[in-house]
């Protein structure tokens, strides 16, 4: 019983977070050159021409742009979300309350097995309520999600099971924004998306709360290779640094009161330190790089092999906001055992294990050579 409350606390640390990753809404635009092009911190944000202005026949395919978000509609969002995730959490402390009315009253105890069944529907329904809450907002409510799944030392498998496909597979953006994006950040002048690109799959492999990946082939000018193309969605960080930047200012407010479990003003100040880097994608080429260097190299400096394969970004092909590196077939660690199972290996096999042991073995070598 204890441990099922202690689900219901790490609920209600984790959740408030969520308030920074405000869904946002969408408005149309044209995707063609009869589009005004305003430059907002490195990115082009497209708005529509004014009717009559040199709009033509030969306009492109409608795509969804989102405007930013105002108070109101974050509000909104929040109560809405709140009023889903909020019961959640109450209910745990109801149902603990029920069990323990229900032993003083019998005098029976249950045991544990019987403890363990009424628990782990009570981790099914919570979970599925809030699977199908983030579903239904989606945007960046995804975030909660992401931090419940990734942390299964903490949480019951019913969250975990019922969240993973928010890890990866969140509601993509369409391939023409993305297009439109790419062209934006990396296209030099007179250059076309063909030029860069031979292949681009529209179809993302993975899409996140802040970008998404595709698969693609480099033109022969720009070396004919095949790559994973990470793109920001835009307008993200401006949105969601600000919403952090008005949480941060109300829970200043409550940061002295004790009735709650933690300071979240301390929460979402980390939170901002932590988000500002995912946003960077030129910091994030440059820390592939130095943990290349850290994995291929011994103590003395010499050349050795990498226990894992690290993917290089493309040399001239990265901006803040567009990535392209090179492409690595798999599968992420996250379904390992599903695809095992698909291969007739029994993720509990002495096979499987020694695998793990392998795998760890070599994530902690290079991890630790990239913090010394």
């Amino acid at each position: 019983m204890r441990l099922s409350l202690q689900v219901a606390s790490l609920l209600l640390v984790v959740l408030p977070t969520s308030l920074a990753f405000t869904p946002l809404p969408s408005t149309k635009l044209q995707c063609s050159n009869n589009i005004n092009k305003v430059r907002t911190r490195g990115l082009a944000v497209s708005s529509p021409v004014e009717e009559g202005q040199g709009q033509d026949d030969s306009a492109g395919p409608t795509v969804d742009f989102p405007p930013p978000l105002s108070k109101i509609d974050a509000l909104k969002r929040a109560a809405e979300f709140w009023s889903s995730a909020l019961p959640i959490v109450l209910s745990y402390y109801s149902k603990s309350a029920e069990l323990s009315f229900n032993e003083a009253l019998t005098g029976e105890t249950l045991t544990e097995e019987q403890q363990q069944s009424i628990w782990d529907e009570q981790h099914s329904a919570g979970a599925e309520k809030l699977a199908a809450t983030i579903t239904s907002l989606k945007g960046f409510y995804v975030k909660t999600a992401q931090i419940i799944a990734a942390r299964q030392d903490l949480f019951p498998s019913q969250y975990t099971d019922a969240l993973s496909d928010f890890t990866d597979n969140v509601d993509p953006l369409p391939a023409a924004l993305i297009k439109e994006v790419i062209k934006l950040e990396l296209c030099n002048r007179g250059e076309s998306f063909e030029d860069v690109f031979s292949e681009f799959d529209e179809e993302p492999l993975g899409a996140a709360s802040i970008a998404q990946v595709h698969r693609a082939v480099l033109s022969d000018k720009y070396g004919g290779k095949e790559v994973a193309v990470k793109v920001q969605r835009p307008s993200i960080e401006s949105k969601l640094m600000g919403d952090i930047a008005n949480l941060k200012a109300l829970a200043k407010t409550f940061q002295d009161n004790d009735a709650l479990p933690l300071d979240y003003y301390t929460v979402f100040a980390e939170l901002e330190a932590q988000l500002q880097d995912e946003f960077d994608f030129v910091a994030e080429s440059v820390a592939m790089d130095r943990i290349y260097e850290c994995a291929t190299k011994d103590d003395n400096g010499l050349p050795c092999e990498s226990p894992i394969v690290i993917p290089r970004p493309v040399p001239g092909l990265v901006s803040k906001r567009v990535l392209v590196m090179d492409y690595l077939k798999g599968v992420p660690l996250s379904r390992a055992a599903e695809e095992m199972l698909k291969k007739g290996i029994d993720p509990d096999s002495p096979e499987a294990q020694l695998f793990g042991r392998k795998l760890l073995s070599s994530l902690t070598e290079v991890f630790g050579k990239s913090i010394l």
